[in-house]
């Protein structure tokens, strides 16, 4: 079974193709839980050593705020995306040590994560302190970690675009997009929203995607595609390409290259033909804390 059903992904129990990370719930929700309401984060970098700074931000204290903020939403949200980046600089396992530590108020609260590969992340490393991971390797993907989780009105497409830990930019491989290719045509009425770590490289920037091109001449044609949101940036914006395909970088959650930039992670609510964003900022004195972009979705 290569997708996560709405009713198995809701009770915590995952089927995955490769498999993103899917980390289960550990308990009930306590509240309504909202299917189609996700919270997408990227770039959380923890560290095992709870003093460490990068660009004078302690990312341990930030992931604890978030965590904590995402337990006030009402209705409780029916999954924590993380694009990737999810520890520190070289994946090491006391980062995801104390990564688990972190997310076990939300697992206990009824919420399931998804994690993705980052540049900065170690496949071996989170496994082992991960035991209960859903990771069910695929025949059609070997080495890289895909999956999809279905939802009333899209699926998300969770997709690994790590080519190398502590290496900067990402590819999503030959495999991985053959892959996606025959997913996507198994359900051409159906909006998909894919998510990975990576962004699309520019001529200006070459430490996005390697395989930019073959990625966007696949997702372009097939119009169920409505959008892909990515991190490694650490920075926040909402584009539209001219064919109608939304491009979203999430902000990081962690440290920011550029002080205006905001810190924090973004509420995203699924409807039949769109999908609303809410930019949730740690620092409420932030002016674009609840600033809202609705995409709508391009006809297929």
């Amino acid at each position: 079974m290569d997708a996560i059903s709405r009713r198995s992904f809701l009770s915590g129990t995952a089927f995955s193709l490769g498999a993103w990370v899917l980390l289960p719930a550990t308990g009930r929700a306590d509240g309504e839980v909202d299917p189609s309401r996700f919270i997408l984060m990227a770039d959380t970098h923890v560290c095992g050593d709870r003093n460490a700074r990068e660009h004078d931000c302690n990312p341990d204290e930030t992931i604890q705020r978030a965590v904590k903020e995402i337990l006030e939403l009402a209705p409780r949200p029916a999954g924590v995306i993380v694009a990737g980046d999810c520890v520190y600089l070289h994946g090491l396992k006391p980062d995801y040590e104390a990564l688990d530590e972190f997310l076990q108020p939300l697992r206990k609260a009824g919420i399931p994560l998804l994690l993705a590969m980052g540049n900065h992340d170690n496949r071996e490393n989170f496994q082992s302190v991960f035991p209960d991971a859903a990771i069910l390797h695929g025949a059609e993907l070997k080495g890289r970690k895909a999956a999809v989780i279905e939802t009333p009105y899209a699926d998300w497409y969770l997709l690994d675009s790590c080519k190398a830990t502590h290496h900067t930019p990402g590819q999503f491989g030959e495999e991985q997009l053959s892959w996606l290719a025959a997913r996507l045509d198994k359900a051409p009425a159906k909006p998909a929203l894919l998510v990975a770590h990576h962004y699309p490289k520019t001529a200006a920037d070459d430490n996005g995607l390697e395989d930019t091109d073959a990625f966007l001449n696949l997702i372009a044609p097939r119009k169920q595609v409505k959008g892909y949101i990515f991190g490694h940036s650490h920075a926040w914006s909402v584009k539209q390409r001219e064919d109608g395909l939304h491009l979203v970088n999430l902000p990081a959650n962690a440290w920011l290259f550029k002080e205006e930039c905001p810190r924090g992670f973004v509420d995203a609510q699924l409807q039949e033909n769109s999908c609303t964003l809410i930019l949730h900022c740690l620092n409420r004195d932030d002016k674009r804390h609840g600033e809202k972009h609705t995409l709508d979705w391009r006809t297929v």
